[in-house]
């Protein structure tokens, strides 16, 4: 039996996802906004102990914590306490090259594109504010995606719903 319990242990130390939104800072200091009231620039998630990103030059790709870390600070981590990735999914997606077009689609994939996908998360219609953003982006306005604020947002409510999920089958009143 104790044996038993041991060979789990490691799938009950992973058996929840945590998503990672990360502040990136220009060569002045100065915070990165993405879009107008931003704070995020990237975002990863966990996934058997390790960080799953869409790195810019390198594409998806699984990796530990201070690589991550190398791309920004990360400001917040949400725990999804009810949520675990599918292994598959997972596999389909590293290796796959960094959308620079920002599309939904599954050719290439940014960051959080690939929260949002593994997710399930909603897309919105994409604004790239031409005070913010070069001008061959103006022609993607409109087309669904998810920016790292907007996946925040969707993370937070989730987990939200998740841990008053938790702890209600948590609870236990006395008989």
């Amino acid at each position: 039996m104790k044996l038993f319990f041991l060979l789990l242990l490691p799938l009950q130390i992973y058996a929840h996802t945590q998503v990672a939104f990360i502040e990136m800072y220009d060569r002045s200091g100065n915070l990165i906004i993405l879009e107008p009231g931003g704070r995020y620039a990237h975002t990863a998630i966990s996934y058997q102990g390790l960080w799953l990103q869409a790195h810019p030059w390198r594409g998806v790709e699984l990796v530990a914590k201070n690589i991550i870390e190398q791309m920004g600070i990360i400001a917040e981590v949400i725990d999804l306490p009810e949520t675990t990735l599918e292994p598959q999914q997972v596999e389909q997606m590293i290796g796959l090259p960094f959308d620079r077009q920002y599309l939904w689609d599954d050719e290439k994939i940014y960051c959080s594109e690939l929260v949002g996908k593994l997710l399930d998360l909603e897309t919105n219609p994409m604004f790239f504010d031409p005070q913010i953003w070069p001008a061959e982006f103006q022609h993607f306005n409109g087309k669904p995606g998810l920016s790292p604020d907007a996946a925040y947002w969707q993370v937070l409510n989730l987990s939200q719903q998740q841990n008053q999920l938790h702890s209600k089958q948590s609870f236990h009143p006395a008989d």
